[in-house]
Parts: structure tokens; C-alpha cells; sequence
């Protein structure tokens, strides 16, 4: 590889391995690089078994490992859970992206890993998380409806089971 490209990968493992796991865009979008540019190198670090593509639905996260993966993915999810709880009692990938991007914890969290703008990637990313928390749409048209469940019912099952011993 060339000189600039190393550095270029050198740049892009890093903010890889900072974050454990990122969209191409985000990677774009911070170390201002074509999106060509981009892929070439992502692809010399894939073949050089540094970072893992990881589907999130048909969006590409690039990660450090597996594992790295589903560390990120858990935190999502849980953070996603922790913010839809409580305040509705249905919800669609648009409504939720709209109370991530109001909240300045979940916006932090995830603006390290994706883009917050109102794209259809960051909508199939969300989509694909809030299937993850809350199970299959109640409805799937243009817009996946979830009915939003907590986990409170698990202490009670808990509850109910240890009772009948």
C-alpha cells in the first residue's frame, strides 16, 4: 500500500478500535475520506483479518471482532430499552430515533457508533434493534410498529415460580 493509504488505514483502525464498532459514514464523516477511498482500505484491513464487517439489518458496521460486535449491540439495545420504557406504549424506528436524538445520554452513546440523521440506513439500523428489544413489528407496512414490553414481568415470574416449590 501506499504511504497515504497506510496512514489512512492507521486512522481508520483506530477510530475502529476506539469504538469497537462504526458505520462506513460515521468513518466518512470524521477523517473526511471518499467513500471509494474508504472501501479500499476497509477491504485491505478485512483481508488482513484487523476489522470484521458486521450486518445491522443490510447496514455495514465495521468492527473489531465478533465479539466487539455483540458488546456494542447489547449496549444499544439496552440503552434503546431503558429509553422507550415507561414512555409509550407502541413505537416505530422514526419515533424512536426522534427520542434518541432528544436525549443527551442516548445521543452520546449512539452517535459513537452511527449516524443520527433521519437516513433509511439509520432507520434499518434502529429498525433492526428495536426487533432485537422488543421482538417481531405488531405491524409491518412502509413503518414496523413494536409494542414496546418491559422486563419487569420477569421478577414476577421469578415471583411465582419459587412460590409453587
Amino acid at each position: 500500500m501506499l504511504k497515504r493509504t497506510l496512514a489512512r488505514a492507521e486512522k481508520i483502525c483506530r477510530e475502529i478500535e476506539e469504538a469497537g464498532c462504526l458505520m462506513s459514514a460515521v468513518i466518512r464523516e470524521r477523517l473526511n475520506i471518499e467513500h471509494n477511498e474508504l472501501f479500499y482500505v476497509l477491504m485491505k484491513l478485512r483481508q488482513g483479518g484487523l476489522v470484521e464487517p458486521i450486518s445491522f439489518s443490510r447496514v455495514v458496521f465495521w468492527c473489531t471482532s465478533r465479539t466487539a460486535a455483540e458488546e456494542v449491540l447489547a449496549k444499544l439495545v439496552e440503552a434503546l430499552k431503558k429509553l422507550l420504557c415507561g414512555r409509550a406504549k407502541y413505537a416505530t424506528p422514526g419515533e424512536a430515533l426522534q427520542l434518541i436524538v432528544k436525549d443527551k445520554e442516548a445521543r452520546s452513546l449512539f452517535s459513537r457508533h452511527m449516524t443520527l440523521r433521519p437516513n433509511p440506513a439509520t432507520a434499518q439500523v434502529i429498525d433492526a434493534l428495536m426487533q432485537e428489544a422488543f421482538g417481531q413489528p405488531i405491524r409491518s407496512s412502509r413503518s414496523h410498529i413494536y409494542y414496546i414490553t418491559c422486563e419487569k414481568t420477569v421478577s414476577r415470574q421469578l415471583q411465582t415460580s419459587n412460590t409453587s416449590l
